[in-house]
């Protein structure tokens, strides 16, 4: 059996007033995937939201290596998260998560 091969995204997420927290962030990321891609692609990208700092906007997100580019697409389309307007970010890509935060 192959191993998947995971990768490691930094991002920040510029909010308008209030502070989101983890759970709104994931949610609101997954439920974009599943619209956009479905219900196998979603499970299969193995999305998992790793770090969310709600006062700096920044995080960490992993997923497998070949679902990389739709998971970042998911993630630049969400305009709103509850009432408040946001703004995705991607900064650097990673096989590590030691690479990340050099």
């Amino acid at each position: 059996m192959n191993k998947t091969r995971r990768r490691y995204l930094s991002f920040y997420l510029h909010s308008e007033d209030a502070k989101l927290n983890d759970k709104q962030l994931g949610a609101a990321i997954w439920e974009n995937m599943l619209s956009l891609f479905g219900e196998v692609f979603t499970a299969d990208s193995k999305f998992y939201l790793m770090e969310f700092d709600g006062e700096t906007g920044a995080g960490i997100l992993q997923c497998t290596s070949s679902s990389l580019d739709n998971v970042i697409t998911s993630a630049v389309l969400i305009g709103t998260i509850g009432k408040n307007q946001v703004l995705f970010e991607p900064k650097k890509t990673s096989g590590t998560i030691k690479g990340l935060k050099k």
